[in-house]
């Protein structure tokens, strides 16, 4: 459920509640688990998307809408009342942003650095498992590693890690050179 989004401040302040309620409850793996659940249910639903996005919605009935929505996916009931209670406080906008936060804390928890690939065409198994461990003797601990392709970069590696671009990509050497060119 890792994603690239930056987390606001008010969406790492409610992941860390609710993680460290989770911990305290003994919930944290079904919390986790859940909430990647309920993150992927808001994205692939235009309707949950709209709900929690649009101001024509009461906070009510958002949280209300979103309690339902908990109970109907069997969420855990403390999941339930989190996404209810940060409907009420006006953040439910907040909610895929949390989840990527919360995401963040339970890989931080467990020790796995969060890294994404970026290649212009699919990358191999070899390829990709040469990355990780790269990484992984770089950083410690165990990796992973999300791929994506991205035609328009030619060729070449772009890897984030945590907040780190390291851009090695055709298209920003050519970048580079277009603008070496125009100085000279």
């Amino acid at each position: 459920m890792a994603t690239a989004t930056q987390s606001s401040e008010a969406a790492r302040r409610y992941a860390n509640a609710l993680f460290e309620l989770a911990q305290d409850k003994g919930q944290l793996a079904d919390v986790h688990d859940a909430f990647g659940r309920f993150a992927t249910l808001v994205r692939d639903s235009k309707d949950l998307t709209r709900l929690i996005q649009s101001p024509l919605f009461s906070r009510e009935n958002k949280a209300e809408i979103l309690t339902r929505v908990a109970t109907q996916a069997s969420l855990p009931d403390l999941l339930g009342k989190f996404l209810g209670t940060i409907a009420m406080n006006g953040r439910a906008a907040d909610l895929p942003a949390t989840a990527a936060a919360f995401d963040e804390l339970y890989a931080k928890q467990r020790g796995v650095q969060r890294a994404v690939a970026r290649t212009a065409k699919p990358m191999t198994d070899a390829q990709r498992k040469r990355i990780e461990d790269i990484i992984a003797k770089s950083h410690g601990g165990d990796v992973d590693l999300t791929t994506e392709v991205d035609e328009s970069l030619i060729g070449g590696l772009q890897l984030r890690i945590g907040s780190t671009l390291i851009d090695a990509s055709l298209k920003a050497k050519l970048e580079r050179l277009n603008s070496a060119m125009k100085g000279a």
